[in-house]
């Protein structure tokens, strides 16, 4: 593989992650792909930097091989800018798990409201992220769409924004106030996903951390218009359990996440209609 001939500093916690692009890769495509996707998660371009690098970018036949360099970490092969951009983001976050920047990441989405952290744990399709974006159209910043930081072994936690773009799944479900903002912010779209560059005060940009207020389970339930019902920590925990990732093994992650789940309050939101969870919501943890 050649050497990288151009090398970009993205922002990390305690120390910048660097990224190597190889010459044969068209470095601004790639970079107009970053912009789109990582518009939060701030990077600089370094020149005549000897360092090797923490990730690397190289060709991979028509596409893109991203790799871990300065851990064991793997690699992604992707076919076009935009999913390295993704790639890379995931990796980013590996880097930051495995060298020590965060112990834990979780797999959901979140929400500021009253100035605490909100935050949607859950399966796949029980609407996490679409909460949060509902949140933001009535004035609550968004702090992640599906990947969110942990900060602290024990209460107080905070939760760490990422700076990834806010993403909202088509056919959009009903809600003129969320087909409005994804019309005023999209970024970009394909048949699945509209991707949406919020403004800066309408959500947290990469680092940027807000006190951990709430857990909330989300599940979809005919016929239950919503309804926020107090969960126990053992449901909790093994909520978190299944949607966090830590480079310290399973043995490690039951035992912060136990910890987590007996530390902070936790809800079961059942719903069937999107916004009047918001209202719940919102009468709930506004204060």
């Amino acid at each position: 593989m050649p050497g990288p001939t151009s090398s970009l500093a993205f922002a990390g916690r305690g120390r910048e992650l660097r990224v190597g692009i190889s010459s044969d890769i068209d470095a601004p495509a790639l970079r107009k792909s970053l912009s789109i996707f990582l518009p939060g998660w701030p990077a600089r371009p370094l020149d005549g930097v000897s360092a090797p690098p923490d990730i690397s970018i190289a060709p991979a036949g028509s596409g893109f091989r991203v790799r871990a360099e300065s851990w064991p970490g793997g690699e992604s092969l992707a076919d076009d800018p935009n999913n390295a951009a993704n790639a890379l983001a995931g990796l980013l976050i590996d880097a930051i798990l495995a060298h020590g920047m965060a112990a834990h990441c979780l797999h959901a989405a979140a929400a500021e409201i009253g100035g605490r952290a909100i935050l949607f744990a859950g399966p796949a399709e029980a609407g996490k992220s679409t909460l949060a974006l509902r949140l933001a159209v009535r004035g609550a910043r968004h702090l992640a769409d599906d990947r969110i930081l942990l900060a602290g072994e024990a209460a107080p936690y905070h939760a760490v924004a990422l700076g990834l773009a806010a993403k909202a799944r088509k056919p959009l479900p009903p809600g003129d106030g969320l087909a409005a903002l994804v019309e005023q912010r999209w970024h970009m779209t394909d048949d699945a996903i509209a991707y949406l560059h919020l403004q800066d005060e309408e959500v947290a940009k990469f680092g940027e951390e807000v006190d951990l207020g709430a857990i909330v389970v989300p599940r979809r339930s005919a016929g239950v218009t919503a309804g926020l019902e107090a969960a126990q920590p053992a449901e909790i925990a093994r909520t978190l359990i299944e949607e966090t990732t830590s480079p310290a093994g399973p043995g490690a992650v039951v035992a912060a996440m136990t910890r987590l789940a007996g530390s902070v309050e936790g809800y079961i939101l059942a719903y069937d209609d999107g916004e009047a969870a918001v209202d719940l919501l919102l009468n709930a943890f506004e204060g």
